[in-house]
């Protein structure tokens, strides 16, 4: 009642200025109760879409890296085998030499296989071969080392005159088999 009261009291004017004064008080209320808050809202949506589309982008970029990564790969996927003990490596090692020298028509003449060597991306284990041979099938048995399955190479290679022929060789080498881990 002293609510109607006071109203009947004030002038025309004065109503007016009070109902003025009410709606700019709604519209203010209004504006931080409600549109500030869903607007602030909207804005970290959006922020959060640039930033999940720019992570979006990286990734596709990282899966067309990867793709690229993996076709490499696979060109080495053979050599990264996981590898038995030392003993077995060495083993396989002797066997795939003793098969090139007989393909080759070369005469082993010692083998003494060394310690496993560990490096920063696997083991080596290195032999030392000792052959008596011309000088095409020790060419023959070189190529064969290089092109094994095996990441075989020659390390060391020695070369003497054996007898009056010139072909005829005695020859030290030191072959590398490269396990990758």
């Amino acid at each position: 009642m002293r609510f109607k009261q006071l109203f009947s009291r004030l002038s025309k004017k004065e109503r007016t200025l009070l109902y003025a004064s009410a709606i700019i008080i709604c519209f203010a209320s209004l504006d931080r109760l409600v549109y500030q808050p869903i607007v602030n809202r909207l804005n970290e949506l959006d922020q959060e879409i640039l930033l999940q589309e720019n992570q979006l982008r990286r990734n596709v970029k990282n899966m067309a890296a990867r793709e690229s990564i993996l076709n490499a790969y696979s060109a080495y996927a053979a050599y990264a085998l996981t590898a038995g003990s030392d003993e077995e490596e060495i083993a396989g090692l002797l066997n795939e030499i003793e098969g090139l020298a007989r393909k080759s028509g070369l005469s082993l003449v010692n083998m003494k296989p060394k310690p496993a060597i560990t490096t920063d991306f696997g083991k080596q284990y290195p032999v030392e071969v000792e052959v008596y041979t011309e000088m095409t099938e020790l060419m023959t048995f070189i190529h064969g080392l290089h092109s094994s399955k095996y990441l075989l190479r020659v390390k060391k290679l020695r070369l003497m005159r054996r007898g009056s022929r010139i072909t005829q060789v005695k020859g030290y080498l030191l072959i590398d088999k490269t396990v990758i881990q």
